[in-house]
This record gives C-alpha cells, structure tokens and sequence, in this order.
C-alpha cells in the first residue's frame, strides 16, 4: 500500500514543480522517477488484483523496453543514416543537416573501438584508457540526452486553455528569400489555430510575427509571415510586426519589448509562443533568460527533418551551458579515471587506506 502511496504523492509534487517551472531540465529526471513509480504501482495492483489484463501489459512493456535495449543502436543508426540520406535528397547539403550522418559515422567508429579492443586483450594499458575516458563521456552525453528528451516531452503536454493576450509566433528562413516555408507555415498554422478558437469565445490575441532578415533574403522573415497571415483571414490589426531579430534570443527580447509598449504590466498580460515541436523547449529558455512569462506550443514537422533537428536543438542546448558541462565532464573523468587507476592497483590503495586510517 506504501507504493501507492508515494506515487500519488511524488505525482502532486511533480505536477507542483512543473507548474512553477516547465522550461527545466530537471523535469526530466522528476518524469524518469515517477516512470518508474508507476511501473512499480503497476506491477502491484497485478499482483494484487490478480489480472490478467495487467499482466500482459507489464509483459508488453518490458518486452518492448528490452526489444529497444538489444537493439537500440541499430536503430539509432537506421534513423541517423536515414535522416541524412532525405535530408540531402530533399533540403541540400550543409553542415547542419550532416549533423544525424556524423552521429551514424561516431557510433561506427565507437562499435569498431570496441571489436579492436574485445579482439586484442594485450593492447597497452594508455588504449584502455582512452576507451575508459570515451564511454565516460558517452554515458554523460547520452544521459544528458534522455533527460533532455524526457523534459521536451514534458514541456508539450500543454493546452492553451486560458485566454491569451499575444501570441509570438518565432521566424526562420523564407524559400527565394520571400516565401514562406512549411516549416514556418507549420508555426504560423499553430498560431491561427488558437487565435480561432479563441475568437469563438472571446477576443482573439494578437499576433506578433517575429524574424529579421537574413543575408540570402530579400525581406525580412516577419513581413512574409504577416502576408501569409492575411491570407489565411487573419485581419490587420491583429497582427504585430517584430522585424529586427536574427536569433531565438531576439524573437523574444524584442517581442518582450513590442508588448511592453502596449502593456503597463506583464504579470497580468498571458503570452503564448509558437514554433515548431524541436524547437519548443530550447526557445522557452530563452524566453526565461529575457525574463518573459510565457508558454510555447509546437507545431509538428516531418520525422526526418525532425530527427536530425532535434539532435541540433541539444547540441545548441550544450552550448548554451558548455562551460557547466565541460566541468561536469572533466569532473567525471577524473572520478572514474583515478577509481580505475586505484582499483588496477592495489599496492597503492592498500597505502592510501593505511595512510587515511593511520595505520602506519
């Protein structure tokens, strides 16, 4: 009975913790915690209750967790060649769509590592710690990975139920510099559903289309993105032109700014943003770090564009902390490095245990 318990317990506390802070890695973690809760609380009432129903279930789950265990990399493989091979067929090469085929190229490189070293048990002692040193990195990347995915997929769960003031719908490249992407179509499509079923019931918000130009465009992101939204019936004077940004950081700042000269007080004032589903929880810390209040929905995009998009959001989520994370990591190593060292050499932590325990 005490498993139930305390997951409905940790449940209030983690609902409490989202509510105060969605945008926060450590959401993540909180998820991962009351996964695995439920799943105890699950297995107890099958136990309890003897159902079969519940027993196939848990057999379900844990039959396609080890089936995603055992062939985990083969899988991530399959989708960062795939990813790759549409993305140059169908958006052009650059660095960035490369990004899923050089993920596929290091997990090669890290499957071979490990064939040489399983195959050659004489290899010098400096190989093994290379070895040693990679997977400790590996496991912190991978694991900062899940928790980022788990915080993503907790920061969507979100209906704009409430009335809302503004919605900031964030910029990114126009087609021959003048035209609408799908992917912005995708954003600004969101942004007109919720104005719609706003306008049924109360006033709409108003909408800020927010993006400057870029180099390779021949107006800004903003005006091609206003012009999309009068075509689509949304009138005039419910749209707001942001037209100076060249980042996600701008889109808000600036939007912010926008508000501010319309608004005596934003803690009164409910914000919305809207981009695409990648995109959603990297752009709610910007809005943070600008100190706007407001809540981001996610337009969907294709799987394949998708895939490699969301390996871009967390290496731009690396970077926006690589300093934290670059200690974390030596910290790590130096943990793992020296117990390794100590545990290879037991003449030395015999002294060391000696020399800590005054036995001398």
């Amino acid at each position: 009975m005490y498993i139930y318990l305390i997951t409905i317990i940790y449940l209030v506390f983690f609902i409490f913790i989202v509510n105060r802070n969605r945008g926060s890695l450590l959401n993540g973690f909180l998820f991962f915690i009351l996964l695995i809760l439920g799943g105890l609380s699950l297995v107890m009432l099958a136990e309890m209750f003897n159902s079969t129903l519940l027993f196939y279930l848990i057999a379900f789950i844990s039959a396609l967790l080890a089936l995603l265990l055992l062939s985990g990399i083969f899988v991530i493989l399959l989708f960062s060649f795939g990813s790759a091979y549409f993305l140059m067929k169908r958006e052009g090469r650059s660095l960035s769509n490369l990004l899923s085929l050089l993920l596929g190229i290091c997990i090669i490189a890290w499957m071979i590592l490990g064939m040489i070293s399983f195959r050659n048990t004489n290899l010098n002692n400096v190989f093994s710690y290379v070895k040693l040193a990679v997977n400790t990195v590996l496991f912190y990347l991978i694991f900062m990975f899940s928790n980022y995915l788990l915080s993503s997929f907790v920061y969507q769960i979100y209906i704009p139920i409430r009335k809302k003031d503004y919605i900031i719908v964030l910029g990114s490249g126009l087609i021959h510099g003048n035209k609408v992407s799908p992917l912005l179509a995708g954003r600004i499509d969101k942004a007109i559903k919720v104005y719609l079923n706003q306008k049924r019931k109360s006033a709409p918000p108003i909408l800020i289309m927010s993006g400057g130009q870029g180099k390779d465009e021949a107006m800004p992101e903003s005006w091609a993105m206003k012009q999309y939204a009068l075509e689509h019936g949304i009138p005039e004077k419910s749209i707001l032109v942001e037209d100076q940004s060249k980042n996600t950081y701008e889109n808000m700042l600036f939007s912010k700014v926008l508000i501010e000269r319309k608004e005596k007080n934003l803690r009164h004032t409910r914000i919305l943003f809207s981009t695409t589903n990648y995109h959603v929880f990297r752009a709610s810390l910007y809005a943070k770090k600008v100190h706007l209040k407001a809540q981001g929905i996610g337009a969907k995009t294709k799987f394949y564009y998708w895939y490699n998009a969301l390996l871009r959001e967390y290496v731009a989520l690396l970077a926006m902390k690589k300093k934290t994370h670059l200690i974390c990591i030596v910290f790590l190593l130096f943990v793992v490095l020296s117990a390794t060292i100590l545990l290879n050499n037991e003449d030395l932590l015999y002294k060391i245990a000696r020399k800590t325990l005054n036995l001398q």
